[in-house]
């Protein structure tokens, strides 16, 4: 019996170890698709529904508080591959725009936790303003069916650009885009 214990001790050991091989060779082909890839920037003119967040402490917050800035808004989870993949790019944008007061960057999980979200700042080092939302709060025109869904938004608060999908966020093409949008009155 103690023989048949270690054979299956030994047999799930070894699969848990292909697992997490597999796994991290998934994310490393995916991290490497996400950094290839620059996002469309197609410029649009959309109404703007209203987004309905939270802080990470809890404090209710609206995209409309931010019209008169340019708004990054990334709706992500970190149960999601191309989220966690994208994220180190975002967090190159954001270290671009940190100090203009006339950019405002939204990172905002839905279906985690604050302190999930918290926990995984932490652990990647990032920086970023995160936030928190509930499916009932994210209008219908927001869902993609596919996340990450990125949205910048012009200073009189309409969408300029959406895009569904991990992407390059760091790519000088974004840059651009956010300081055109910047220089419109």
């Amino acid at each position: 019996m103690r023989r048949a214990w270690r054979w299956v001790t030994a047999t799930l050991l070894s699969l848990s170890v292909v697992a997490l091989a597999v796994c991290l060779f998934l994310f490393h082909a995916i991290r490497k698709r996400v950094d290839a890839r620059s996002p469309h920037l197609m410029a649009v003119s959309l109404p703007a529904p209203d987004l309905t967040f939270q802080t990470l402490d809890g404090q209710t917050r609206h995209l409309s508080d931010f019209k008169g800035k340019v708004v990054f808004l990334d709706l992500w989870g970190t149960w999601c591959l191309q989220c966690v993949a994208e994220m180190p790019t975002v967090q190159q944008l954001y270290l671009h725009y940190k100090d203009d007061p006339n950019v405002v960057f939204l990172i905002v999980s839905r279906l985690d936790t604050p302190q999930r979200v918290t926990r995984y700042a932490r652990l990647g080092g990032y920086t970023l303003p995160f936030f928190v939302t509930r499916d009932d709060d994210i209008p219908p025109s927001m869902y993609f069916h596919q996340y990450p869904a990125t949205f910048l938004y012009s200073k009189d608060g309409r969408i300029a650009m959406e895009h569904a999908g991990g992407a390059n966020w760091a790519d000088p093409s974004v840059i651009s885009f956010i300081d055109e949008l910047k220089s419109r009155t």
